[in-house]
């Protein structure tokens, strides 16, 4: 096992921020009686402040004490829902099991977490020591020995093991120890649960317990607050230009060329009552509409189309409508451009 080894696996982009969109929700609450205000925009969108939502967020990993240069052993059995609270089956839906050595403490990696600043540079060890081999099956397997992780598919010997679950050269005030449980085969996709571990020569423990409390993140999402775009009902001739917004939702720079997708939702709750389900727009939708954005900084909404390839109809005066812009390249999959739209009366 070799330190910071090639290729490189982009492990930290889907790191965690499936997490920062998880955990127990806080909405910002609706002042009640307020109307919402609105802005009639026309068929030809210009993005900007005024109308995007806000988000943030706060990631906490509890770690746990195992014993160190042992066969250590991750259990997941306990895994029954995800960061988003989702329920899982630990047995048919986590496939991949991964350890990262974070060359930075526990409180900064939570901090770099929240910040949204994690780089692969700070991971030892890469491609990271998973299991089972790649491509392989777990075979409804819910525990694994630390020995038969691999790197890459290639097998390690045990005094390497040693060498890296070492306190006295990976010291906790300068390292940290993080196991993943995943869904999919593709190493450093489909995170679904993160447990920290602290190294110590003196525990008794040899187990590394994956739960689903082993991460703890909380958020806020302010719909309420931003003034609603209006636009003409009906039609699906519009769009929507994000090429002079600079700052995006998470209040991080909007560098251009970064938004790769958009999303359509139809709801039938109010804003309010989206804030505190925030983390299940996908779900509860009542029609949901995606579509690419290859390149520029322009949605036609005329692309998007749900899964059952239907073409978006234009919005209409019922329940409440969102678009979200989406990095897809980025570690934290919360749209960085989110408003809704409401028919206009006046076009």
């Amino acid at each position: 096992m070799r330190a910071r080894s090639a290729p490189a696996y982009a492990i930290v982009w889907s790191l965690i921020w499936v997490p920062l969109l998880l955990g127990a929700a806080c909405s910002s609450g609706m002042d009640s009686g307020t109307p919402q205000p609105m802005m009639c925009l026309g068929s030809n969108v210009i993005a900007s402040a005024a109308n995007n939502y806000s988000f943030s967020s706060t990631i906490t990993l509890p770690p746990i004490s195992v014993k160190s240069r042992s066969n250590l052993t991750f259990d997941w059995s306990a895994v029954h829902m995800d960061f988003l609270k989702h329920s899982l089956n630990p047995v048919t839906d986590l496939n991949t099991i991964l350890v990262l050595l974070w060359q930075l403490p526990l409180a900064q990696l939570q901090t770099n977490l929240n910040a949204d600043s994690l780089s692969q540079s700070d991971l030892v060890v890469i491609p990271p020591p998973s299991w089972p081999a790649p491509g392989a099956m777990t075979g409804g397997a819910t525990h694994a020995a630390l020995h038969d992780f691999t790197v890459n598919g290639t097998a390690i010997a045990p005094a390497d093991f040693d060498s890296f679950f070492d306190p006295s050269t990976y010291p906790p005030a300068q390292y940290s120890y993080l196991a993943v449980a995943a869904t999919g085969t593709t190493l450093g996709q489909g995170f679904r649960m993160l447990q920290a571990f602290n190294l110590d020569p003196a525990a008794a423990s040899t187990t590394v317990a994956l739960t689903d409390t082993s991460t703890k993140l909380t958020y806020q999402v302010n719909l309420h607050a931003l003034t609603i775009t209006g636009v003409p009902g009906g039609t699906a001739a519009l769009t929507l230009d994000s090429g002079q917004m600079t700052t995006n939702a998470l209040g991080a720079p909007f560098p251009q060329g970064y938004i790769t997708s958009a999303i359509v939702g139809h709801y039938s709750e109010t804003p309010a009552q989206l804030e505190s389900k925030f983390l299940d727009l996908d779900r509860i939708a009542t029609n949901y509409y995606r579509a690419d954005i290859p390149s520029g900084t322009v949605l036609d909404f005329r692309t998007l189309r749900d899964s059952a390839g239907n073409n978006f109809p234009g919005v209409d005066a019922s329940g409440t409508w969102v678009v979200g812009l989406i990095c897809g390249n980025c570690r934290n999959p919360a749209p960085w451009y989110l408003t809704i739209l409401k028919p206009c009366a006046a076009m």
